[in-house]
């Protein structure tokens, strides 16, 4: 195995990691039970400061 196989194969692993993660992430953030954080979170701008 040379470098440039090597490389060839480094990029392909590279590519599916972070199609994984990248699939978990999405996963995990549109879960039903995260939707009454988000709903709060997303009200954070609006709030009144004073």
């Amino acid at each position: 195995m040379d470098i440039h196989e090597f490389h060839s194969l480094l990029t392909t692993a590279w590519v599916i990691w972070f199609f994984v993660l990248f699939t978990g992430i999405v996963v995990w953030a549109f879960r039903p039970s995260r939707r009454e954080r988000f709903e709060t979170a997303r009200q954070i701008p609006l709030r009144d400061t004073e």
